[in-house]
């Protein structure tokens, strides 16, 4: 029996003894008008999922030669100029179609910047490689953050989930900086919807 049948199969059988009482996360009422207990079951879905797993958050000196971007993968690929993968990581990119698909080239970084129509939205390590729909400026920058009173708050950003973003793509600030740091100008930036 391979190992998610066997987790699958624990599963269902812890959850199976379990009283419905402590069955639930809440302390709700978990009874349904009409059942009774022996009436209620459990179903545990278990799922795999065939995506690379994601490198730790990058450091260090690299030479990166080319990165690709897989929109419905939510991960963004680097690999050094003999085209050897160097790194795996997280993003999260434009909702609505809103990331350019393409081969383009980094064409300017910035250490700071904000989100123009918002200046209190602002990011950190951007590399830029094209512009939007609107014309705005589009690349790889960290997690962005709103600037209160109360210090700096992250904007929610589910990497390697969902795209969420205006049309950047989204990384962990210290990968975003590793790109920074890493990326020279002139570097072809690949932007795909899908592996097929």
């Amino acid at each position: 029996m391979n190992r998610p049948r066997r987790i699958a199969a624990a599963l269902l059988v812890a959850t199976a003894f379990m009283p419905a009482a402590i069955s639930r996360a809440d302390d709700g009422d978990t009874s349904i008008p009409g059942t009774t207990a022996e009436d209620t079951t459990t179903t545990v879905v278990v799922t795999t999922t065939s995506l690379p797993p994601v490198s730790p958050p990058q450091r260090g000196k690299a030479k990166i030669g080319f990165a690709r971007v897989i929109l419905d993968e939510q991960r963004a690929y680097f690999y050094n100029s003999r085209r050897r993968l160097i790194a795996t990581l997280p993003v999260s990119t434009g909702t609505d179609d809103q990331t350019p698909v393409g081969t383009f080239k980094v064409y300017s970084k910035s250490a700071q910047t904000f989100f123009t129509p918002d200046p209190t939205e602002r990011m950190r390590w951007m590399t830029r490689f094209t512009k939007g729909r609107e014309g705005g400026a589009i690349g790889f920058h960290g997690i962005p953050y709103r600037v209160t009173k109360a210090g700096e708050i992250p904007i929610f950003t589910p990497l390697g989930q969902y795209p969420v973003s205006h049309g950047c793509i989204r990384v962990r600030v210290s990968d975003a900086k590793w790109i920074f740091d890493n990326m020279s100008l002139g570097t072809t930036v690949s932007v795909l919807r899908t592996r097929r």
